[in-house]
């Protein structure tokens, strides 16, 4: 470490000058103890000991700054970075105002580039596809809300030195909230091609005065009638948007104190023309955008970065390969596979289309489009010429592009050196015959088409109604559908059926209310990779009703609910601030009821957090609270783990259900059940469900659990004595383990932390609790810095000896 820290403060030629040395970033010891504050000291002077003029300040990045061991040592550095710790902004600073405070980390919305998850108005983060909305309505629990309340949070904040978001780029790795291959955090994708967030960001972050700008999205290419979310962003102070040349309304733009950055439209679509306009303070015009609707790909376009590069075996150009139609309009939801050759002296180095859930090589010669766009990577060797490379595509228009490669100046190039991209085979590489030929023919399928011949209302007059689905291109290779009935969040519905045959189906209303015809195709993958939606009215049936002992989705949250966000698997956030209510109407508990309910809940923390639960909508006449529970575990990231809970009363008939609190949560749903197993011997691998960054499920344990881990137990009833010991089978090559308990149950939630003494070999071990009684959810968290294999735990009832 001393020696990481000399070699930072050596005197040298440096590209650029430090303005912060960080100490490190979300450090759990800077959170758990006294012990924290010794280690910032220790880890401030060694870095000053070799910066002692101060040519940078030392800084750590914390998102523990809620807890005053973490304020603690940014009261020692002073410079204090928040990881997604906005909202303490304020307060923080009029508490210390000598601090300087800063975003170490933000944002952390996810978005797939050019994929559109509609209606904006419902918050999804996890869908069909594996995608995430670029429409804006996809974000994770810890993060922003959304790119503008990132953009609002530190403009607004005029005291913070400024933000690093997470992230720039996609990169390979953490693909929250799905188990596909990369992030989907970037402003741009792991190709490079920006998101419409980018534009969202350049919209505010520069002048129109000097550089005006003005971005649509999506692009405009859906099912006859789909009602559409357009959004409209600019760094102009107006805006309009004309659909067919007739204006659909101006938007006026707060850049300064303003928190609606973006005019937003609702239209039912039809093919014609978008056109977004902006204007300055004088209503003279600035910069205009529009875009149209298109057909199939008909021919395939190469535009290169630069047409030239130096023979050097180190410059490289980059070419976005893109599709037309018939009419020379870019097809911008084109997927079709592209086959790449090159001659002459170059390398076809690599290609990437940003898409997570895309596992073909990089180093390929042939590979889809995603969204319209696909990147490849040529390099040159150490001879000069004429490079051709040509790009085909099954049924479409072929396309070439001719590149230079120019001999590098006199003395730029040492005799005997070795070139990365002259003399290291790192082309592309051809796929078995089999395969290549397989590929070489496919067509996959880039819109699905829902056709409503009848209309979309259902009624008792009309309760079923025909619809059909119609692909693009109709020769596509991949003609299987699925269909689906769902709500707005994309939960199956339960007020209307579906008869599916092949390309058409039937579907059949039977309650009041609104839902969603969902079409999907897999296009050769292994789940489905792109679907389309179109929204029917159920009017006149009735009302339908929420069975309580099938799982019953957050997502199906009624119009009581306030503060709440998009949530995992479909489930829902609260808020970090404020309070955040989750209701549910019309369950029918039937006449014997249930009084055990089981809450799946992902935590950012191992931290209390009291949840009441009332019975009916609070504030209404009637409404009981029933209880306030606590839910404590150790957080898996983006896992959720169950929780039960033993109301004071049997819920009975038709009744509401709502949740209320004042802490950021992820819920997934609830289901009453009557389940207890509190005294079994548990093995790791009977936990409800497991998550985190780093953990290796074997025949008999978890090993190798590391950061952020969460082990989650539901339907834990300790019943009325409750149990003050626990035996833990474990090893560890740490001196000590420290196990996170968090029990969560009607009595409240809690945490509780344990010693687990290092062994080479699994080791039973027991341990004296605060009493734990009552039905309960038992997480183990395990937080940065663990090493630990379980095997399996037990509880010991209370006066029960050991055994």
């Amino acid at each position: 470490m001393e020696e990481g820290y000399r070699q930072l403060g050596t005197p040298g030629p440096q590209p650029s000058e430090p303005i912060m040395w960080s100490i490190g970033n979300e450090i759990y010891d800077t959170h758990a103890d006294d012990r924290g504050q010794e280690l910032t000291r220790m880890l401030q002077n060694e870095v000053l000991a070799h910066d002692p003029r101060g040519n940078a300040f030392v800084t750590i990045g914390s998102n523990y700054m809620p807890w005053d061991n973490a304020q603690k040592c940014a009261d020692i550095v002073k410079v204090a970075g928040y990881n997604y710790g906005e909202k303490y902004y304020d307060r923080q600073h009029e508490e210390h105002p000598d601090w300087f405070i800063y975003g170490s980390e933000t944002c952390s919305t996810v978005q797939s580039r050019g994929i559109y998850h509609f209606p904006l108005a419902q918050p999804v983060l996890a869908d069909d596809d594996l995608q995430c909305s670029s429409l804006g309505n996809s974000s994770t629990s810890w993060g922003a809300k959304s790119t503008e309340s990132c953009i609002t949070s530190d403009r607004d904040a005029a005291y913070s030195l400024g933000q690093f978001l997470w992230t720039g780029f996609d990169y390979i790795g953490e693909p929250t909230p799905y188990f596909t291959k990369n992030s989907y955090f970037g402003q741009l994708d792991t190709a490079g091609f920006p998101k419409d967030s980018y534009y969202i960001y350049k919209a505010e972050w520069t002048d129109y005065r000097t550089d005006p700008m003005i971005h649509i999205f999506p692009y405009w290419d859906f099912s006859e009638g789909q009602l559409i979310d357009v959004r409209v962003c600019s760094n102009a102070p107006r805006i309009e948007l004309f659909f067919n040349d007739v204006s659909r309304g101006t938007y006026d733009i707060d850049h300064v104190h303003g928190h609606k950055l973006l005019g937003e439209w609702r239209l039912p679509y039809s093919e014609g023309v978008l056109r977004a306009v902006a204007y300055d303070e004088q209503g003279n015009v600035v910069a205009s955008e529009q875009i149209l609707s298109f057909g199939n790909a008909a021919s395939l376009v190469l535009t290169p970065d630069k047409h030239e590069l130096t023979a050097d075996g180190q410059d490289l150009i980059f070419v976005t390969i893109t599709a037309q139609d018939s009419q020379g309009l870019q097809v911008e939801n084109a997927n079709n596979r592209v086959h790449l050759s090159l001659e002459g002296p170059g390398r076809l180095i690599g290609l990437d289309n940003g898409d997570s859930t895309d596992y073909d090589p990089y180093k390929g010669t042939n590979r889809r489009m995603f969204s319209g766009k696909l990147l490849a990577v040529i390099a040159g060797t150490l001879e000069p010429g004429t490079i051709t490379l040509r790009a085909t595509s099954p049924e479409i228009a072929p396309a070439e592009l001719i590149l230079h490669s120019g001999a590098p100046a006199r003395g730029t190039s040492g005799d005997g050196e070795l070139f990365l991209y002259a003399d290291c085979p790192l082309e592309g590489k051809g796929e078995s015959a089999e395969v290549e030929s397989k590929k070489a023919a496919e067509i996959p399928v880039r819109k699905l088409e829902i056709i409503c011949p009848e209309g979309n209302t259902l009624t008792p007059e009309h309760s079923a109604l025909p619809v059909r689905v119609k692909l693009h291109p109709e020769n596509a290779t991949f003609q299987e559908v699925e269909w689906r009935i769902t709500n707005a969040a994309g939960i199956d519905a339960n007020i209307a059926s579906i008869e599916v045959k092949g390309h058409e189906a039937v579907i059949t209303g039977l309650g009041d209310g609104e839902v969603y015809i969902r079409c999907g195709t897999t296009n050769g993958a292994d789940g489905i990779r792109l679907y389309s939606l179109v929204e029917f009215k159920l009017e006149g049936l009735g009302q339908a009703c929420l069975d309580p002992y099938e799982f019953v989705s957050s997502g199906y949250h009624s119009i009581a609910s306030t503060n709440l966000t998009n949530g995992n698997e479909r489930g829902v956030a609260t808020a970090r601030e404020g309070e955040s209510r989750i209701c549910f109407e019309r369950i029918d508990f039937g006449d014997y009821g249930a009084d055990e309910i089981i809450l799946p809940i992902f935590s950012l923390d191992g931290g209390e957090y009291p949840i009441e639960i009332w019975e009916g909508l609070p504030g209404e006449p009637g409404a009981n609270r029933l209880s306030t529970v606590i839910y404590q575990k150790p957080s898996r990231w983006n896992v959720y783990q169950e929780e039960t809970y033993k109301l004071p009363k049997r819920l009975t008939g038709i009744t509401s259900l709502s949740f209320v609190l004042r802490q950021k949560i992820h819920l997934k749903g609830f289901q009453f059940v009557q389940k207890r197993k509190a005294y079994e011997h548990l093995s790791a691998l009977e936990n409800s469900r497991i998550y985190g960054d780093t953990f290796t499920v074997t025949e008999s344990a978890i090993e190798a659990i590391g950061n952020n881990v969460s082990l989650i137990y539901e339907g834990m009833d300790f019943g009325v004595k409750g149990s003050s010991r626990i035996v833990i089978c474990g090893r560890s090559p740490l001196e000590n383990s420290t196990l996170h308990l968090l029990f969560s149950g009607p009595g409240g939630d809690s945490k509780q932390l344990v010693e687990f003494a290092g062994s080479g070999n699994y080791t039973e071990r027991e341990f004296i609790l605060e009493p734990v009684s009552g039905p309960r959810t038992v997480t183990l968290l395990f937080l940065p810095g663990s090493q630990f294999d379980l095997k399996w735990f037990r509880f010991l009832p209370a006066g029960q000896l050991s055994p």
